[in-house]
């Protein structure tokens, strides 16, 4: 039995096409410290293929490049400043104009200028892709519908974001796959239009 999301119910189309000049490719912490570092993800290399396909096309239709990047303390557990574990993964190397956002925490938004930044280019809507799904892709997908009348249409490249298996509150392990499913799930029924990178690559280009 389909059951209607909340999207549906509420009357929010689907995107149906892009205008490059008001749409910004956002990847948020494509970082070693999920390819060789504490926190492998298994599908980590499958997404930054699939993100580095959408930075191609993004750079090909003069479309904005955000990369967000977490920055902890230099002597922190986890993406430390300076590291290798801190560095973008060779794959989505930032290019001279893409622009690269530092945040310290979850989210994207609060504690950075990325919404200021959007709204200087005159963005309305996002095309997110990243590490990890359930983590700070899902906080920034939520982030980007809360800004009132400013508020982002998103588009989640799920091909493009990955998560890693994590012990749940029993001890029991929540593998990855099922993970990733659940939360892009979440975003599709009340937050974001849910694609894989194929089918966004498709989506007719407008300048309207």
């Amino acid at each position: 039995m389909m059951t209607q999301t909340i999207r549906s119910i509420a009357g929010i189309a689907p995107v149906s096409q892009l205008n490059p000049a008001a749409t910004a490719l956002v990847l948020i912490d494509f970082q070693n410290e999920y390819y060789d570092g504490k926190l492998p993800i298994p599908d980590g290399l499958p997404a930054a293929r699939n993100a580095a396909r959408l930075v191609a096309w993004a750079d090909r239709l003069g479309m904005p490049v955000f990369h967000v990047q977490h920055v902890g303390a230099a002597t922190g557990a986890l993406f430390a400043a300076g590291s290798h574990a801190g560095e973008i993964h060779p794959l989505l190397a930032p290019a001279p104009h893409h622009h690269i956002v530092a945040k310290d925490r979850v989210a994207s938004f609060a504690g950075t200028d990325l919404h200021a930044q959007l709204q200087g280019l005159g963005i309305n809507t996002l095309i997110v892709a990243g590490l990890m799904t359930h983590m700070c892709v899902s906080t920034a997908v939520r982030e980007a519908r809360s800004f009132g009348a400013s508020s982002y249409k998103v588009v989640v490249a799920a091909d493009a974001s990955a998560t890693r298996d994590i012990s749940d509150w029993n001890g029991d392990v929540v593998a990855h796959a099922g993970l990733h499913r659940a939360t892009l799930t979440a975003l599709h029924d009340n937050f974001a239009d849910v694609r894989n990178t194929g089918a966004i690559l498709e989506l007719p280009v407008s300048a309207n």
